[in-house]
């Protein structure tokens, strides 16, 4: 597919800054809305955004059964299996030490990749896994503010789910449009978060009046850039380009959101973070020069 260099251009600038910022969002509005609650809005304002977009375009095609249902799949895994882990971990972690963590995403697209595929992963792939899971060593072993070992593994888990959650998207049952394939992926998300937040009882006590403007803002921020402008662009790289080339959003996710961490003071400054990013960076690098047919 001939691709122009401009849009590639944006799409990737996309997912790069605007990724990076959501950390430090995500971590001042579950700091005062319920985190799959904040998911859960994040999802139903971007899918419906896109909805109205497509339908004033006349662009809104007929859905297939088998596309909800890939759509159902890749929701299930991207937004409730790590989109809502990290809001319910960010309630501890540190916006900074949440976007080391999820670097590892770029590693599991590859090897996942790998296992669709039957094929080995290179020796230099290896190494990049191996230089993650020290990278990773090193930085769940300084703690972080109230943050438990549990809570960083399982972001580095809800990585997984979010590899395995775009490979099906990718793979599965999709309309023509990526536009709607978002829409779609982001309504059936929508459902399966709003439905854990039911189901956990994690509205109780909670009141929107008590809510500041600095979480809204949060929130429109997670809807409208991090959501319907960056999975969008997402969505139209996984087409176009490799998951090695989409998966380099990890270089530069980590560094946005450790500055912006830094300048709030969500976090300080420290030697234990800067080496932990040095060997995830590096492991993603390794990991990324894995070849794709």
């Amino acid at each position: 597919m001939a691709v122009s260099r401009a849009r590639l251009i944006a799409a990737f600038a996309a997912i790069y800054v605007f990724w990076g910022g959501t950390f430090l969002a995500i971590r001042y509005a579950v700091a005062e809305v319920p985190p799959l609650l904040t998911i859960g809005i994040r999802c139903a304002g971007g899918a419906a955004i896109l909805y109205l977009w497509l339908a004033a375009r006349g662009q809104l095609e007929r859905s297939t059964k088998a596309q909800w249902k890939v759509a159902g799949m890749a929701g299930a895994l991207l937004f409730l299996g790590c989109h809502g882990v990290l809001a319910w971990a960010e309630q501890r972690v540190t916006s900074g030490q949440a976007a080391l963590l999820l670097t590892s995403i770029s590693i599991f697209l590859v090897l996942l990749s790998a296992v669709r595929e039957r094929r080995f992963p290179s020796g230099r792939v290896l190494l990049g896994l191996g230089l993650g899971v020290v990278g990773i060593g090193v930085l769940t072993g300084g703690g972080g503010g109230q943050a438990t070992l549990v809570d960083q593994l399982a972001l580095v888990l809800s990585d997984l789910s979010w590899a395995a959650g775009s490979l099906v998207a990718l793979h599965g049952a999709r309309p023509r449009s990526a536009v709607q394939s978002t829409a779609m992926q982001l309504a059936a998300g929508a459902v399966w978060v709003f439905a854990a937040s039911a189901i956990t009882g994690e509205l109780g006590g909670w009141s929107p009046a008590e809510v500041t403007p600095r979480a809204w803002l949060s929130i429109a921020f997670l809807v409208f850039c991090g959501t319907v402008l960056a999975f969008a662009a997402y969505t139209w790289l996984l087409r176009v380009t490799t998951p090695a080339a989409v998966g380099t959003y990890a270089f530069v996710n980590p560094l946005i959101a450790l500055a912006l961490a830094w300048a709030a003071g969500d976090e300080t400054p420290n030697v234990r973070a800067l080496i932990a990013a040095a060997l995830v960076l590096g492991a993603v690098f390794l990991a990324r020069g894995e070849k794709h047919e």
